[in-house]
């Protein structure tokens, strides 16, 4: 039986995951890296830091289950979008890669929204946070990065090239640069806006389609087999993978470092801001609206101001504290503000602390502070859409919390569901698997879904929380 490798770059660590064809999760690795701040509003990362994660999680998978990895097939990538990795004729990487929730490029974006051609070229609303006010910020402040720049990649693909030497990506990819058309291919208009030559820029191929094989340098370096690697998808698009049934209207909340909800539609409207994305299943599309500061925003705050108490314990004290934290609110905004507020210079704040508070109120003030801004996005998602989803499948590391599952159930108003795996790096795994075998994506997802389970909302806790939810929203209307 041959087994399948999945590697997505999240914002915070890589994972590598190991499946066999059944569908079946064999092994996990995780390897974590840093960002960096070198001014406000300003996040990078070093993709030699991401390379260096691939090679420590195989290692780590290879001491685990050497024959395991040895039996691969195939490979695949995921990652986050945004992300531009800009190297010169060599391959060499110019400068750090500005991140997906970096907020230099504000007044770009401002100018590419009021001129309105970026958003009807590519039906998408320009803000900070996509790729391509972030490269004009660039040819204004590090002209010469741009002049030398020979080969843009995004991280997943830049990644995959340590493998093969390709220079591929796909529609995803390029939709989440805000570069090309409603189609998913390249714009001449808006790829000439970023100053980044025509020849840079990657050939698209389809997510599924064959970039490559493992070549000699890389086999002996990573420890892995010569074997094929299909070209995979940002990771919203990925993670549809890990849940059950696939259809349109299906709907997902996304609790990782970011927290992104997304709806599934076989109907190609828009209506920014709220982004629109392609599929990973043919004839499907989805609209996805995010905050950058998810989990990564509640682990700041347990380090912040309870950092005697581990991840566990901070959750325990949440749960151990009455809804609304004795008027303790945590604005959750380290980033800035995306969806649906979309002011880059918020600022994250704990609202409300008196001498009486404890570590407890500020622990159940976290998560309910994120859980306010995503029920925020909830609400104005389903005005823009003029549709609800009647469940939500969650998915990320903050899915495995049956407190917050439940928190979310009830503010949202909604059921969610959990499958077993809620991971990208398995889904990529099960869509190598997929496309190496002629399986059906949405089928094998489907075979290899484990319901895990079922959190339904309590209407009377949801008529609690949704008095403090006005509350948490009036001081935004008052800002």
């Amino acid at each position: 039986m041959s087994n399948f490798l999945g590697i997505d770059l999240g914002a915070s660590a890589l994972k590598a995951c190991l499946i066999d064809e059944s569908g079946t999760s064999l092994s996990v690795a995780r390897a974590a890296y840093d960002t960096h701040q070198p001014a406000p509003g300003h996040s990078e990362q070093n993709p030699a830091d991401w390379r260096s994660a691939m090679y420590g999680t195989l290692a780590d998978l290879r001491a685990r289950n050497s024959d395991a990895l040895d039996n691969i097939a195939a490979i695949s990538f995921s990652g986050g979008a945004h992300i531009a990795v800009l190297c010169d004729s060599a391959g060499s990487v110019l400068r750090p890669a500005i991140m997906w929730n970096d907020q230099r490029a504000v007044a770009q974006a401002a100018e590419l929204a009021a001129q309105g051609e970026v958003e009807a070229l590519s039906g998408n609303a320009p803000n900070a946070t996509w790729t391509l006010p972030q490269l004009i910020w660039l040819a204004t402040h590090e002209a010469d990065i741009i002049a030398a720049a020979e080969k843009l990649y995004f991280a997943k693909d830049w990644l995959a090239a340590q493998l093969t030497g390709a220079h591929k990506s796909d529609a995803s990819e390029a939709v989440g640069s805000l570069m090309a058309d409603r189609n998913g291919t390249w714009h001449d208009t808006l790829t000439t806006m970023s100053g980044i030559a025509p020849a840079a820029f990657p050939e698209l191929l389809a997510s599924g389609a064959k970039i490559g094989v493992v070549n000699d340098k890389a086999a002996t370096e990573f420890g892995l087999p010569c074997v094929p690697v299909y070209q995979g998808a940002i990771d919203t698009s990925m993670e549809w993978l890990c849940i059950a049934p696939l259809e349109a209207n299906s709907a997902t909340v996304k609790l990782a470092s970011a927290g992104v909800i997304s709806l599934a539609t076989a109907q190609d409207t828009r209506f920014p801001p709220v982004s629109y994305y392609p599929h990973i299943i043919d004839g499907l599309g989805y609209h996805a609206a995010g905050m950058s500061d998810c989990m990564g925003a509640i682990e700041f705050a347990r380090r912040q101001f309870t950092p005697k108490l581990d991840a566990q314990a901070f959750e325990k004290a949440a749960v151990n504290t009455a809804i609304g934290a004795e008027g303790v609110m945590f604005y959750p905004y380290l980033s800035g503000a995306r969806a649906p507020f979309w002011q880059a210079d918020l600022r994250a704040e704990m609202h409300g602390l008196t001498r009486a508070h404890t570590a407890n109120h500020m622990a159940r003030a976290a998560y309910e502070g994120v859980g306010h801004v995503l029920t925020a996005i909830w609400h104005d998602m389903n005005d823009k859409l003029g549709q609800c989803a009647r469940t939500l499948h969650v998915l990320g590391g903050g899915g495995q919390s049956d407190f917050f599952c439940q928190m979310l159930a009830d503010m949202l108003n909604v059921e969610i569901k959990r499958g077993a795996e809620t991971d990208c790096a398995f889904a990529t795994a099960l869509f190598a698997a997929a496309v190496h075998i002629g399986a059906e994506p949405r089928q094998m997802a489907l075979q290899a879904y484990q319901s895990q389970g079922i959190f339904t909302p309590d209407k009377n806790a949801h008529q609690v929380y949704a008095s403090f939810h006005e509350s948490f929203m009036a001081r935004h209307r008052a800002a």
